[in-house]
């Protein structure tokens, strides 16, 4: 199975029930956006090079001045739960402030749904205005070769992004090209239980900022009666070594040309492994298998007492935080940490994740200009506030930063803090702006497959990263040929 990064949708997993305790109503609402599938070919897919053509394509700003009347187009989403709400809510204040254009949510259930039914589309026609896709989709969708790159209208419309995250806009610009505009953008976070850390003997205000500390941790917690979850995600590999400014695949990570060799295999990754293998070996650390109803065990062991820390995506904080208001687990104390880096010497970034929005070329000129101005509101100052506000997600714009709502947000909830200041602090390089990879699902089954075989077996961890890039290796080669 194919592991995303848990930003599983904007809103991720949900499930109607009665009410439950909250770790589980946490694993029932993010349940509905982890399912992977093998990555398809469409037909339209060609060898272009990464990113754009030499000559970008027109955005069709006229034809939405010459519209006589509202211009109706429809936005593909998966979101859910207390994001669905948010996201309503700002489509509705778009819809309400001008009588140019008028957006229709089309919810679907998943990341994987979205892109799924867009492959379909491209077949039958049914296409969205507007579609959100996740991170790890923006080669594939590069190479549907039926987007019009946002840097068309940023060109036409003089649109300045100075105001944004760099690192966050910098992920979905391949080969100095804005493919797609950042909207619901995460980083890991550590999620910890302080009264868990208070028992073990460590400063709940203290939590671990490095790898090795994580690992000493996890031993207290462990001797206390705990221990941490940890989810097999290979997107915290990836971030371990932006961490120490290591690219993950070559060609720039995959943003001056395209990927086809993997280069993860090094001594940043070699080190991570051996401290994660030797976590689990000595039962401070027990690993999540990545699908099916444990797959969020990490986060129910929270709520149980089981563990005391774990990391996940902070995607995950508003509906966390909105079903810890109810008060049922007076033993937790919720605490939010930095993602502890591979090590405080070496100077690298937090890598972003999350999805960014995609203007469709194969609508009417005036549908892809209408979309434009939507895409402009969606990343707004007020919006961005309004979105992470009621989410959890990073506000894209250091302006949003600076409103009211995100600042009362900070004051009352600083958890709310931690992902945009990893966000904003650190190198902006290719490394630390995640990996652009045409099977990166693909890849990253080879990962996890190698990862969760090395925790099960004697293999070593060097074993392990040499038998996963090879395999990354093939796969990418596979995927490439595919392209002709």
């Amino acid at each position: 199975m194919s592991r995303r990064r848990r930003d599983s949708g904007p809103g991720g997993r949900h499930t109607v029930m009665k009410p439950m305790p909250l770790f589980k109503s946490i694993a029932g609402s993010l349940m509905l956006a982890t399912s992977i599938t093998a990555v398809s070919t469409v037909s339209t897919m060609s060898a272009t090079p990464v990113g754009a053509a030499t000559t970008l394509p027109s955005c069709p700003l006229s034809a939405l001045t010459k519209a006589k009347g509202p211009v109706d187009i429809t936005f593909w989403n998966s979101a859910v739960r207390a994001n669905a709400t948010t996201l309503s809510a700002i489509t509705n204040a778009f819809n309400s402030s001008q009588t140019k254009v008028h957006v229709t949510l089309v919810d679907q259930a998943s990341y994987d749904d979205t892109w799924q039914k867009y492959e379909a589309g491209l077949t039958n026609g049914q296409l969205p205005d507007v579609v959100q896709l996740e991170d790890q989709r923006t080669q594939q969708a590069i190479d549907t070769q039926s987007f019009l790159p946002a840097q068309s209208c940023i060109k036409a419309s003089h649109y300045s992004t100075s105001d944004f995250v760099a690192r966050a806009l910098a992920y979905w610009n391949v080969n100095h090209v804005q493919i797609a505009m950042p909207f619901a953008v995460s980083t890991p976070i550590l999620y910890y239980n302080e009264n868990a850390f208070t028992k073990a003997g460590l400063n709940p205000n203290d939590p671990p900022l490095t790898l090795p500390q994580m690992t000493a941790d996890a031993k207290a917690l462990k001797t206390s009666g705990s221990g941490m979850g940890l989810v097999l995600d290979p997107w915290h590999l990836e971030t371990w070594l932006s961490t120490a400014n290591t690219p993950f695949v070559n060609n720039s990570n995959g943003r001056s040309g395209r990927a086809t060799q993997a280069i993860f295999n090094g001594p940043n990754a070699k080190t991570t492994f051996t401290d994660l293998d030797q976590m689990v070996k000595s039962g401070d650390a027990t690993t999540n298998p990545s699908t099916g109803p444990n797959a969020f065990d990490n986060l129910l062991g929270i709520g149980s007492g089981k563990y005391g820390m774990t990391i996940d995506t902070s995607a995950a904080l508003g509906t966390i935080t909105q079903l810890l208001t109810g008060g049922s687990y007076p033993n937790v104390k919720l605490g939010i940490g930095p993602f502890p880096v591979l090590s405080s010497s070496i100077r690298g970034g937090i890598e972003p994740g999350g999805s960014g929005v995609y203007i469709s070329d194969k609508v009417p000129a005036v549908d892809q200009a209408a979309a434009w101005t939507f895409v402009q509101y969606l990343d707004n100052t007020q919006s961005q506030a309004t979105w992470a506000a009621g989410t959890g997600y990073i506000p894209v714009r250091q302006s949003s930063a600076q409103t009211s709502t995100i600042q009362h947000l900070w004051a009352t909830n600083p958890g709310y803090k931690v992902a945009y200041t990893q966000l904003v602090n650190g190198v902006n390089d290719p490394a630390s702006s995640g990996s652009v990879i045409g099977p990166y699902p693909d890849v990253r089954t080879d990962i996890l497959t190698a990862e969760e075989n090395m925790f099960v077996t004697s293999t070593s961890p060097a074993t392990t990263l040499s038998s996963a890039q090879t395999a990354a290796n093939t796969t990418l080669s596979q995927y490439n040929q595919r392209l002709g």
